[in-house]
C-alpha cells in the first residue's frame, strides 16, 4: 500500500518473516520532477498476523513521523 501526497510517498509493503507480517516504512519523496529519493526507511517496527494490520500501523506509523518532522 503506498500512501501518496504532491511531495511524499509512504510504501507500507510489509515483509512475510518467520510467519508473521513484519510492519515497516519506506518515506520518499518527489521534488520538483526530480527522480523519487528514500528520506527514511524504518526497520521492523512489529509483527502481525493479518497483512492489513501490519500495513495499516506501518502508514500511521509513518505519517505520525511526517508530521513531526514536516507538520
Amino acid at each position: 500500500m503506498r500512501f501518496n501526497s504532491s511531495i511524499f510517498q509512504i510504501d507500507a509493503t510489509p515483509r512475510r518473516a518467520d510467519g508473521e507480517y513484519m510492519a515497516h516504512a519506506r518515506i520518499s519523496c518527489n521534488r520538483d520532477g526530480e527522480a523519487r529519493q528514500d528520506i527514511y526507511v524504518s526497520g521492523d517496527l512489529a509483527g502481525f498476523d493479518m497483512r492489513e494490520d501490519a500495513i495499516r500501523f506501518a502508514t500511521d506509523w509513518a505519517m505520525e513521523w511526517l508530521e513531526r518532522r514536516y507538520g
